[in-house]
């Protein structure tokens, strides 16, 4: 548990310092320094009077609608649209049997959801989060004892359905205590 509570503290601290970086680069000059304990530290004002700014990398940005349609009206006769990434379960893999005494297993797949993509992940044809996630990952919990399907779908912004991984047949299996 502390665990967890330690990554989420990190993953908030990271997005926290990612955005705060971001604005002061494009606010002012960046100047970066080590402090005795060897920690990394940035800042928008010099702490030594000889102090240059850091060169930042360019910051990427992302417009709505800039994307190109992967065709166009005029090749297939209907509106265009781009077409869809492909997706697939990265783990578990096919077969796999899975020796959890709560049932628990994670489902990675390999996909790229687009900006206002997400997914949705299935057990036995049954979708396990209510509202799709732009997470390649999520916790499957309480799966019973037995031989399941698990799959995911690509849902675009507009709630339709974009493509679909193929399913892949797993084992749950708890492990049992013999007396």
């Amino acid at each position: 548990m502390a665990a967890a509570r330690y990554f989420q503290r990190m993953r908030i601290f990271s997005a926290v310092f990612l955005a705060w970086l971001s604005f002061a680069a494009i606010a002012a000059d960046v100047y970066r320094w080590v402090d005795s304990q060897g920690v990394v530290h940035y800042s928008d004002k010099p702490q030594a009077p000889n102090d240059k700014p850091v060169a930042l990398p360019h910051l990427q940005t992302y417009a709505a609608g800039s994307g190109a349609p992967a065709f166009t009206a005029a090749e297939t006769g209907s509106p265009a649209k781009p077409a869809a990434a492909p997706i697939s379960i990265s783990s578990p893999s096919p077969d796999e049997t899975i020796r959890d005494a709560e049932g628990k297993f994670t489902v990675t797949v390999a996909a790229n959801p687009r900006p206002g993509e997400g997914l949705v992940y299935f057990l036995d044809g049954v979708a396990q989060n209510s509202q799709p996630t732009p997470s390649t990952a999520l916790l499957f919990s309480g799966v019973e004892r037995g031989q399941h399907s698990i799959s995911a779908a690509l849902i675009g912004g507009d709630g339709e359905e974009l493509a679909r991984s193929a399913d892949v047949t797993i084992n749950m299996k708890p492990p049992s205590v013999r007396h």
